[in-house]
């Protein structure tokens, strides 16, 4: 049943046993008396007992703070569509069911997300109330049941939008997969009778071999049981003060949840501690309890740097700023430099052109008038030529030739008009580049 056989339920068997054995070995202070690990431990497989206990405190107090404030339950189911039901050759799901799960939880989360709960979200200050379970069907395909806690002008429309959202193309188009519900409040049974009838489904029971079964699904797909609405206090903080008020309210976790509010229990130094202030009626005075506090070898250690330690780089893009350019000709540019605040000619390079635009601005600088060209960058451009065998001559050094200086400005451009001063000695072996930024 549920998709599970003899070997899952060895498997598994086997493993919450070595799991309870490990945490038997340590235990925790508490005053006078120590408690083991595995009875302080909150888990549905290993302490169902604790676990069920504090479901049953979460929903009873989930309830009271939606009855307070005015909201109305409906329940609503929602079933996986066909192609999560599909099986390959082998009898295997082509979706197993935890890649299910996460497509109901998607799919959830799209739709109370949609207009209608952002308006009813504004309106009530505060974010959707609801719990949600998970249940596999027979064949071990999960679908979600959920309760809704909205004020009674929204439940039409909500219903209309649930219908609307999961009838159509984008989940499945089938109206008999999901299913919308008005409940009541009741002392025994109404709404959280309804909603514990499917959480109480998914604990062990050694005289049911179907609920036996439905437990090792859950295990074996590592799927969770129950969730709900971030309404109440976290689950960090009550388990960690729990013990202090159960004794004083029959609905401690509402309580904390006031108190966390209002301010009367709060975290201090970055949360390492948790104090309780009240009026002490006996000293009348208010009074501070330290409720939790993390241990100093805990504290210590959290602020020595872990060397060995992972961390995530925050990449951030950095702006280039892209030059502005201006372009004559093929081989005639000129750069915007914000330094001098001028149009600075760029270079052309030899070596970087294609063989095509290299014989051509070859043939260019050959056909200008001699006493306008640059000799040495005329020779370069050639013995670039010679190299990549578009030439058929010797290279010669660029030192053989005489360099000049221009009246205005001097350059290693050739191919605009220049006015040139011959002199006598040449001393550099590269043509000289006055104000360029760049290349091309």
């Amino acid at each position: 049943m549920y998709g599970i056989d003899n070997e899952d339920i060895e498997y598994i068997e086997s493993k919450i046993e070595k799991q309870k054995q490990f945490l038997k070995n340590f235990s925790i202070d508490f005053a006078d008396k120590s408690v083991s690990m595995l009875d302080n431990t909150y888990s549905a497989n290993l302490n169902p007992k604790k676990y069920f206990a504090e479901i049953n405190n979460r929903v009873n107090s989930l309830f009271d703070y939606a009855k307070d404030n005015g909201l109305r339950p409906v329940f609503v189911t929602l079933t996986a569509p066909s192609k999560y039901h599909k099986k390959d050759r082998f009898g295997n799901y082509i979706e197993n069911p935890n890649d299910t799960a996460k497509a109901l939880t998607q799919i959830w989360n799209k739709f109370t997300n949609l207009q209608v709960f952002q308006k009813m979200k504004k309106e009530l200050n505060h974010g959707l109330v609801y719990f949600r379970v998970y249940e596999p069907h027979k064949s071990g395909v999960p679908h979600l049941h959920a309760m809704l806690f909205i004020p009674s002008k929204y439940i039409l429309p909500v219903k209309k939008k649930y219908k609307d959202y999961f009838s159509s193309s984008k989940w499945g188009s089938n109206k008999k997969a999901i299913d919308f519900r008005y409940t009541w409040y009741k002392e025994k049974g109404g709404a959280v009778g309804y909603i514990m009838k499917y959480i109480t489904k998914t604990f062990k029971d050694e005289n049911s071999m179907k609920v036996e079964h439905a437990i090792y699904w859950y295990i074996k797909h590592k799927i969770r049981r129950f969730l709900s609405s971030r309404t109440l206090a976290p689950l960090t903080i009550y388990r960690k003060v729990r013990y202090y008020f159960k004794e004083h309210y029959e609905n401690d976790f509402k309580t904390v949840t006031k108190m966390l509010k209002d301010g009367t229990i709060r975290r201090e130094f970055n949360n390492t501690m948790i104090c309780y202030r009240y009026y002490n009626h006996d000293i009348g005075e208010v009074d501070e309890v330290y409720l939790w506090s993390k241990n100093a070898e805990s504290i210590l250690n959290q602020r020595i740097p872990n060397y060995h330690a992972t961390f995530k780089l925050k990449y951030q893009k950095k702006e280039i700023k892209k030059p502005l350019i201006a372009q004559v000709s093929e081989f005639e540019k000129y750069v915007f430099d914000d330094i001098q605040n001028a149009f600075l000619r760029l270079p052309v390079v030899p070596s970087r052109l294609s063989d095509y635009k290299l014989n051509k601005y070859y043939r260019l600088l050959d056909e200008m008038d001699i006493k306008d060209l640059d000799l040495v960058h005329f020779q370069i451009v050639k013995n670039e030529m010679i190299k990549r065998d578009l030439l058929n001559e010797e290279i010669v050094s660029p030192n053989e030739f005489s360099t000049y200086e221009q009246t205005t400005e001097r350059s290693a451009l050739a191919n605009v008009p220049l006015k040139f001063t011959i002199v006598e000695e040449f001393d550099y072996d590269v043509p000289y580049t006055a104000s360029t930024q760049g290349v091309f």
